[in-house]
């Protein structure tokens, strides 16, 4: 598992700069840059609405299933980077987030 940090704050899944699923989906098929790449799992909490997430679910260790062929951490669509930093603290879908830790090969 890899090392996750995640800035979206406006995900449902982000506990304080944690992610509370067990594993997430960076997409971007064809990136060539870090700004070509999203995070696939992201799922907007609603205006008015609290994370529903438990402080306990969120950890730092997660699964990343990675799409970004053309990154060196990616191998056989696994992420084998120590860590990742998600991006995207006013996104409001997963268009407006990245993975940051990307590296084209």
């Amino acid at each position: 598992m890899t090392h996750l940090k995640c800035s979206a704050q406006t995900c449902m899944s982000n506990c304080e700069g944690l992610c509370a699923l067990h594993a997430i989906h960076v997409d971007g098929s064809t990136a060539e840059q870090k700004d070509e790449t999203c995070c696939g799992s992201f799922i907007r909490q609603q205006s008015g609405a609290t994370n529903a997430v438990d402080h306990f679910d969120a950890r730092p260790e997660t699964t990343i299933r990675c799409h970004a062929h053309e990154c060196v951490y990616n191998d056989d669509m696994a992420c084998h980077a120590d860590s990742v930093q998600i991006d995207g603290h006013n996104a409001r879908a997963s268009g407006g987030t990245r993975c940051s830790t990307f590296k084209a090969k």
